[in-house]
């Protein structure tokens, strides 16, 4: 009896922390895609984080489901859970933490990773969120410096930057844009900061006319945080002879020269990460976790047309900064913070 309670309590122990794998064992993951493949912008760094847990880990299979519509997701997640074949199930964004949530308590066994979202508390399922703070600086900083810069469409007695949303919504409000705002004066203490929003995640001739009244109006770089409506506000950059911050994903190829910087939300790392620690019984499994450029979840993308585009003193200020955030040595949680209540 004793041996089977032991045995008991050790099997529900492994259910809530995980376990570690012996080096060599298999271990089998699915990534569950919330949308169709094939030109969504988060699925580059979601196949990089792939590609790089199946070279580290040889024994490690790694399956990529298509999620499909929106309608699908629910019943697609169930089947995965259902299966039974998968030692941690990674997905991602807000659509997914109410599904992840009600399949978790049909399969309490099944272990879930939710990136970029917060899932309610479960104890299988771990939620890992990025920094909105780090984002919203990092950007207001690229877009400062852009506007104190000795460039042909800077002006670095008035500096001005704008930020454009689709709708408003928590994240945006308490922590991208006064973070933005932090960042820009950050560099340039004097930055006027620009701000408005869409009404809407897929309108971008809206976006475009909202971003060329901030060019109009003296802006320099604008940073899109509009879905959608991205194209838009770089139509308007392209025609006001101004700039563009993109984030989430890189896309400093669109326009080059104009896109003049991405802030990305680095999924390929926390997928690697996740998987690395789950192996190793380390990962908080029924906890939510925050990753910002300390963790090296944010960062710039400094691809070959970040570095022809992007002056060489801008780009040696920006790894200072970059690097200052990751120490410690700028609280830009705390700066961003100051910024809100300023407001």
């Amino acid at each position: 009896m004793r041996r089977s309670r032991t045995t008991t309590i050790a099997l529900l122990l492994s259910l809530v922390l995980g376990f570690a794998w012996a080096q060599g064992d298999a271990f089998d993951v699915a990534v569950f895609f919330p949308g169709r493949l094939g030109g969504n912008p988060i699925e580059p760094p979601i196949t990089a984080g792939v590609e790089r847990v199946r070279e580290a880990f040889p024994n490690v299979t790694v399956r990529v489901i298509e999620g499909g519509a929106a309608s699908d997701w629910e019943s697609g997640a169930m089947a995965l859970a259902a299966g039974g074949r998968y030692e941690l199930i990674i997905t991602f964004t807000e659509g997914m933490p109410q599904i992840v949530q009600e399949v978790s308590r049909y399969f309490p066994g099944q272990r879930w990773a939710v990136l970029d979202a917060a899932a309610p508390d479960q104890p299988n399922v771990y939620s890992l969120v990025y920094s909105d703070e780090a984002l919203g600086f990092l950007g207001g900083a690229v877009a400062g410096l852009l506007a104190t810069a000795d460039a042909p469409s800077g002006s670095p007695d008035d500096p001005t930057v704008g930020l454009l949303a689709g709708t408003p919504y928590p994240a945006m409000d308490t922590k991208i844009h006064p973070g933005f705002a932090a960042g820009a004066r950050y560099v340039a203490s004097g930055a006027d900061v620009l701000y408005a929003v869409v009404g809407d995640w897929n309108d971008p001739n809206r976006a475009r006319d909202l971003a060329l009244g901030m060019f109009n109006r003296g802006a320099v770089a604008v940073m899109a945080v509009t879905g959608g409506g991205d194209s838009g506000v770089y139509r308007a950059a392209s025609e006001s002879g101004g700039y563009a911050v993109g984030v989430n994903t890189n896309q400093n190829g669109d326009a080059p020269g104009v896109i003049l910087a991405s802030v990305l939300k680095r999924l390929d790392n926390s997928i690697y990460s996740v998987v690395e620690r789950a192996m190793a019984g380390e990962l908080p499994y029924g906890t939510l976790e925050s990753a910002g450029v300390e963790e090296g979840a944010i960062s710039l993308a400094e691809d070959e047309f970040y570095e022809q585009y992007v002056p060489g003193a801008i780009r040696a200020r920006l790894s200072e900064i970059q690097a200052g955030m990751a120490s410690g040595a700028i609280d830009y949680v705390r700066l961003t913070e100051a910024a809100l209540e300023a407001r």
